[in-house]
C-alpha cells in the first residue's frame, strides 16, 4: 500500500522487486500462463500488501522473457485465443534465489513515511484543507482494512492456511489499524504544534 512505502524512486524499485519475486516464485512452483498468475494476484490482493497491480503482469512477463528469466514452454488454445504457458529458465531460478537472499537482508520499512513527510510541512496548508485530506485518507484506510479482511477470508477458503500466513495477515491488519488510529488522532487535534507556535 502506498502509505507504507517510501515515496518516489525507492517505492517504484520495491514494487518492481516485489513483482519479480511474485512471478518467479509462482513459476518456481509450476509453469503457468499469464491469466493464472493474474488471478492469483487478484485473489491475494497483492495491490494492498505488495503494491503490485494484477493487471501489470503481462508487461512484467514480457520484460522477464526478454531478460531470459522466463520462457514460453508451450501454448494453450482457449477458444479463439492462444495462451502462452511460462516457465522459469535457469537464469530465472538463480535470480529468484538471489532476490530471496537479498530480501532477507533488508529491514522492513513499516513507517507511513508519506504521511510523516506531509505532516512536516502541513502548516503550509489551511487547517480545513488538511482536515479534508485526513478524512479522505481515513476513508481509504478503512476501505483497505475491509479489503484486507476479505482477502484473508478468501485465502482461507482457497488454500491451506499455515501459521506463518495467519501471522502475515495479523501483521498487516495491525499496521492498518495503527495508521487508522494515527489519522483519527490527528483529526482530533484542533491544530498542529507548529500552528500553535506560529500564532
Amino acid at each position: 500500500m502506498s502509505l507504507l512505502l517510501l515515496p518516489g524512486v525507492e517505492a517504484g524499485k520495491r514494487t518492481a522487486v516485489n513483482m519479480r519475486l511474485l512471478v518467479l516464485g509462482l513459476l518456481e512452483m509450476e509453469p503457468m500462463h499469464g491469466y493464472e498468475i493474474q488471478k492469483w494476484l487478484e485473489i491475494s490482493h497483492t495491490e494492498l500488501w505488495a503494491d503490485v497491480l494484477p493487471g501489470s503482469i503481462y508487461h512484467a512477463l514480457r520484460q522477464m522473457e526478454k531478460e531470459g528469466l522466463v520462457e514460453v514452454r508451450a501454448t494453450e488454445q482457449r477458444g479463439h485465443r492462444a495462451r502462452a504457458i511460462y516457465a522459469l529458465t535457469q537464469a530465472g531460478r538463480e535470480m529468484f534465489q538471489r532476490l530471496l537472499r537479498e530480501g532477507w537482508q533488508q529491514v522492513p520499512r513499516t513507517f507511513p513515511s508519506d504521511l510523516y513527510t506531509l505532516l512536516t510541512f502541513s502548516h503550509h496548508l489551511p487547517s480545513d484543507e488538511r482536515r479534508v485530506g485526513l478524512q479522505t485518507m481515513l476513508a481509504a484506510l478503512e476501505k483497505e482494512l475491509a479489503q484486507w479482511g476479505e482477502g484473508e477470508q478468501a485465502k482461507k477458503e482457497a488454500v491451506a492456511f499455515p501459521t506463518f500466513l495467519q501471522a502475515v495477515f495479523d501483521n498487516g491488519r495491525e499496521h492498518l489499524e495503527a495508521n487508522i488510529r494515527l489519522v483519527r488522532r490527528l483529526l482530533e487535534e484542533p491544530s498542529t504544534s507548529r500552528d500553535q507556535r506560529d500564532q
